[in-house]
């Protein structure tokens, strides 16, 4: 497996244009309004990345934080928020209780989850709110090739995960009025797996596995093919719970 941060190093310049999620104002503004904060709030963005969901806080909170291992993703987040850590989230350099809200999109799947939730609800004030987004599989049925498409685009990733993953996680720890949103994306597999990061075999490799799919995981994802490139509906799932 890839180290996250060399992964991440690679995919840096091409990032904010790697996905239509990546800059989809609705989506971005949902994890903003689920955090409920205010004038006051403390926020940390994990793998906070080009900084484009720390910036929709910046400026409307009290202070924004942003927690990475890869300063040349951060490098193209000058301006999105009031202090940058370099740090893993598995080991945050935080005192407990130290926030209002700890927001993170896409940045879980590389982190190890039983070390990375605890952290989370330890730096968390008492009811302050997390708001975890992450691309998932829709079911039994299209998650083993789901993941091996996954696996492809992303050699660094540790967690293939499932809908009630992130959330199951959040209420073992003991996180309160835990719930899921769902968010469907259209993207183009084209652009989707020209990430940076992996050379052209793969991306071929990832071509022919949307080529070859069964009637149900086309059904299940919407797949168009559209002249040479291909449209997948993927699943994003947005769990929000409460210290």
């Amino acid at each position: 497996m890839e180290k996250a941060e060399s992964h991440f190093t690679k995919r840096a310049e091409k990032y904010n244009h790697s996905s239509n999620w990546v800059v989809d104002q609705k989506l971005i503004q949902m994890i903003f309004d689920l955090a409920e904060v205010n004038e006051n709030s403390l926020v940390l963005d994990l793998a906070c990345g080009t900084g484009l969901i720390a910036n929709a806080f910046h400026g409307r909170v009290k202070k924004v934080t942003g927690l990475d291992i890869s300063s040349d993703m951060v490098k193209y987040a000058d301006g999105c928020m009031d202090e940058i850590i370099f740090s893993p989230i598995e080991k945050m350099p935080f005192d407990d209780n130290s926030f209002d809200a700890c927001v993170c999109r896409q940045g879980l799947q590389f982190a190890e989850l039983d070390k990375a939730i605890p952290e989370i609800h330890r730096v968390l004030k008492p009811g302050g709110i997390t708001v975890l987004c992450h691309l998932t599989a829709y079911n039994e049925i299209d998650k083993d090739l789901a993941f091996q498409i996954q696996e492809l685009r992303n050699p660094a990733r540790r967690n293939y995960l499932m809908p009630d993953d992130i959330l199951n996680a959040l209420k073992k720890q003991g996180l309160r009025e835990a719930e899921n949103i769902e968010y469907i994306t259209e993207e183009s597999v084209n652009k989707w797996i020209d990430n940076g990061a992996i050379a052209n075999e793969r991306m071929e490799k990832i071509r022919n596995l949307y080529r070859s799919s069964n009637e149900k995981f086309r059904e299940i994802h919407k797949i168009k093919f559209t002249g040479d490139d291909i449209l997948d509906s993927m699943l994003l799932v947005i769990a929000k719970a409460k210290k």
